[in-house]
């Protein structure tokens, strides 16, 4: 701002100060659950439930962090499962299955990911765009893309 020379009581006016608020808040609840120690007590429930081979893990691993991301939104759930990634048989393998995952994961439901929330709230003086109006497309593309895309990361391993 001050190298292009603008105002910045124009510039400041463009800033989404809600969207900033959202995410700034978004963390600090993160961090706070980190803090607690419920993420690292779901995980010791859940563990079993991954499996021990590198394979079965990367499947589950997907899996659950599809439906993480749908719960939670893509971004907090990395922000927790992402501390789990070191337990696994192989994390190097286990942060590219979590990274596709909680990607595609986004495009399922309109609040798999903050972005999606972002463009429907936008768009909505134009065009009103329901939880199932969405769903209905985003559902199998979520699924075809997260198998299809494990699947190729599971060869090329």
């Amino acid at each position: 701002m001050v190298l292009a020379r603008r105002d910045t009581h124009k510039v400041l006016k463009l800033v989404d100060w809600h969207l900033l608020v959202f995410f700034a808040a978004l963390f600090v609840v993160v961090d706070g659950l980190s803090d607690t120690g419920l993420p690292d007590a779901i995980y010791r429930h859940l563990q079993p439930l991954f499996g021990a081979s590198a394979v079965t893990q990367a499947w589950n691993l997907s899996w659950f962090s599809v439906i993480g991301s749908n719960i939670f939104s893509n971004v907090p759930f990395v922000l927790v499962a992402g501390k789990w990634i070191t337990r696994f048989v192989e994390p190097v393998l286990m942060w590219k299955v979590i990274a596709l995952a909680t990607t595609f994961a986004g495009n399922l439901t309109i609040v798999g990911s903050v972005a999606n929330m972002i463009v429907v709230e936008s768009a909505r003086e134009h065009l009103e765009v329901g939880f199932w109006d969405y769903a209905r497309f985003g559902i199998p593309i979520t699924i075809l893309t997260t198998v299809a895309g494990v699947a190729v990361l599971l060869l090329l391993r």
